[in-house]
């Protein structure tokens, strides 16, 4: 392998760590550097035992990754070598087993000669404290075994795998956080939006798109949030601008809002530092999150919540329901048919096991509790 090839080789390697999609090529280049018809890259997760094929070439068939992800990992005689003799070592695979002894297992006889695996050239790299990593470059039984110069070129790079994935691992988890934080914000019961210090909007959750796409209080005009009224409007990038300096540590401001609507009561406001925000894959940038009520939302619970949080039957979760959206016992009657002693002894039943007396204090229980609001009717 000449300089031009190892070259391209780590590049590749890096630009898989910043980009999951390049994965997809290290594997087949690695292969065809070595001149060989096969490699693999799996990552192992320590606590579960969890083996991953990252990269791969084309003998790997849905079968056989699905075979070595479920059962071969856990018999993979060149892993379980390379792992005795230390991490970051490059190998060859006669260095771990036996010829013969490869020859006559369940290894070689069910997975690996289906696939063309046969000489190895690879090692196992300790990536970070939870996973570690396996590469394993090969040749098909008869073809020309794997050399000195080719353990060794695998050596200078195995430094390089370690750190791309390393790096991809830290950039992944980084990733699912996010995910993760985007979805509690879209599972919440307000309006969250974010925006940078200039009152660009970055972000928006559900709630918060209905509103915004209404311009009752708040609007976005040229991708700025805005005031409805304009002579609010400083007010609220005022407050925009103070929330943003909590993030740098000037301050740790936090204002509230009220915004007046020309129909219906006004919006309520929570302007707070965010503690950075990133935006594609923009560095972390100051930004300021806003929290909006709307008054005109009736946040109801679906009826399999309230019957889990009460124990309530159908028909009791279906009337409680009824009520939280604002109908009058008499009426949902009248709509559903039932008599009003019907009626009246279910919302017995619903006081009883909800503890209230009332059908003020059945609103407040149920709305008082956040995971409620979170699974409301859509």
């Amino acid at each position: 392998m000449d300089l031009r090839q190892f070259s391209a080789l780590v590049e590749g390697l890096y630009d898989a760590a910043l980009n999951p999609e390049g994965w997809h090529n290290v594997a087949p280049e690695m292969a065809r550097a070595f001149q060989s018809g096969s490699c693999a890259i799996q990552l192992r997760e320590l606590a579960s035992g969890q083996t991953v094929i990252l990269s791969h070439t084309d003998n790997y068939d849905a079968k056989a990754l699905a075979d070595y992800e479920a059962h071969f990992y856990a018999t993979d005689m060149y892993v379980d070598g390379a792992l005795k003799l230390g991490f970051g070592i490059p190998v060859l695979g006669n260095q771990l087993v036996d010829d013969s002894v490869l020859l006559n297992s369940e290894l070689y006889a069910d997975w690996c000669k289906g696939i063309g695996v046969f000489h190895l050239a690879g090692g196992m790299l300790a990536v970070d404290s939870s996973a570690i990593a396996g590469i394993g470059i090969h040749r098909a039984y008869g073809a020309r075994g794997y050399s000195e110069d080719d353990r060794q070129t695998v050596g200078l790079l195995l430094p390089h795998l370690t750190r791309a994935l390393q790096m991809y691992r830290r950039l992944h988890g980084l990733e699912q956080r996010g995910g993760i934080g985007l979805a509690a914000l879209e599972a919440l019961a307000v309006g969250v939006m974010v925006v940078n210090p200039a009152g660009r909007l970055l972000f928006s959750n559900t709630v918060a798109e209905k509103l915004l796409r209404k311009g009752q209080g708040i609007t976005v005009s040229h991708g700025q949030l805005r005031a409805q009224f304009n002579d609010r409007d400083p007010m609220l990038q005022q407050t925009i601008r103070e929330a943003v300096a909590g993030f740098s540590g000037r301050s740790s401001h936090a204002g509230m809002l009220v915004m007046p609507r020309r129909d219906g009561l006004p919006l309520s406001l929570l302007v707070c530092p965010a503690p950075g925000y990133r935006v594609g894959t923009d560095r972390l940038q100051a930004a300021a999150i806003i929290f909006v009520n709307n008054p005109d939302d009736r946040i109801t619970p679906t009826e399999a919540a309230l019957t889990a949080q009460f124990r309530l039957t159908p028909a009791e979760a279906r009337l409680t329901a009824a009520l939280l959206d604002g109908e009058h016992a008499d009426d949902y009657a009248v709509r559903t048919g039932l008599s009003p002693h019907t009626v009246k002894t279910q919302l017995k039943a619903v006081f009883a096991k909800t503890g209230c007396g009332r059908q003020a204090d059945l609103v407040r229980t149920v709305l008082s509790n956040p995971i409620l609001r979170m699974c409301r009717q859509g």
